[in-house]
């Protein structure tokens, strides 16, 4: 299973890919509650947020776990003194991804350097 990010889902929005398709199904993808808020606060119009929702559906929701919470508190602090400044929200996500033990699929470069100083989130890379 991977956790899908916004910018995946963003970029499947915008410019429509097959390939991602099937790779949503193939590889079951999944989406946390932050990635689904950010996604939809994106839509400007009730047709986008219509196109939104189709996206959405096709993926699996998955909780975010109490932990996470205080974890991804001590993981922005420890990103931060490394030097690493990213979003609060990305780093929700990621640790989602580490928590609940599945790969992040995100088009982000961010999560690329979050991921040299969070060793246990792992990121999947598309074939």
């Amino acid at each position: 299973m991977l956790l899908v990010d916004t910018s995946v889902l963003i970029a499947q929005f915008r410019n429509f890919d097959p390939k991602r398709v099937v790779l949503f199904k193939t590889e079951p993808a999944a989406i946390c509650g932050m990635v689904k808020a950010e996604f939809l606060a994106g839509a400007r119009t009730a047709k986008q947020e219509a196109d939104c929702v189709a996206i959405l559906a096709a993926l699996l929701p998955v909780a975010t776990p109490e932990s996470v919470w205080d974890a991804a508190g001590r993981n922005q602090a420890m990103l931060r003194s490394n030097g690493l400044n990213v979003p609060l929200d990305d780093t929700i996500i990621a640790t989602t991804a580490i928590i609940v033990d599945i790969e992040l699929w995100a088009y982000d470069g961010h999560f690329t350097a979050m991921a040299t100083l969070l060793p246990s989130l792992r990121l999947f890379r598309e074939p």
